[in-house]
């Protein structure tokens, strides 16, 4: 673990699975990026600063940034208008979903983007769980979180104003 990496709640993060899953991700993810560029293939929020998170996996549940993607490649970005009271708001927003299956169904729909965006019936895959998180903790006037990939995640972390790229690199 580099020690010199703060995080705070509220702080996004984006990595890769080099697995199957993943790669094919990355692969529908590139054919709709608008940069052609597509690295990431997971996304999640960051509770607190010893690395806390909150993700969708085969559940949607709470785990540690530094022991689960030890040895791998991360981003994690942080909003300057990320504050104590926004991320209260984003996590009161997506907090009901923690227990809940992942939503691998929804993978299907983002394969064809303008599917992924209709009636989610209250599930959301990763980048999705990121991107209401956004929306509810106000950090934007207006956001819209369905249809949301980790793709999508990076590129607002790396380029949208008031994002700062807190670290990119092998944890």
């Amino acid at each position: 673990m580099d020690r010199n990496i703060i995080l705070k709640p509220g702080d996004i993060f984006c990595t890769r699975n080099p697995m199957l899953l993943g790669r094919a991700i990355c692969f529908f993810e590139k054919l709709h990026a608008k940069d052609n560029q597509a690295e990431y293939s997971h996304a999640g929020i960051i509770l607190s600063g010893n690395g806390e998170t909150f993700e969708a996996l085969w559940t949607n549940r709470r785990q540690n940034l530094w022991e689960a993607y030890k040895g791998q490649k991360v981003l994690i970005g942080s909003h300057k208008n990320m504050t104590a009271e926004a991320f209260v708001k984003g996590w009161d927003g997506i907090k009901k979903y923690e227990g809940q299956w992942y939503a691998g169904w929804r993978l299907f729909l983002h394969m064809m983007p303008f599917l992924s965006k209709i009636g989610t019936g209250g599930f959301a895959v990763c980048s999705e769980l990121a991107g209401k998180f956004i929306e509810k903790s106000g950090i934007y006037e207006e956001f819209y979180w369905k249809g949301r990939n980790p793709d999508d995640i990076a590129d607002m972390i790396h380029n949208w104003k008031g994002w700062t790229v807190i670290y990119e690199g092998e944890i």
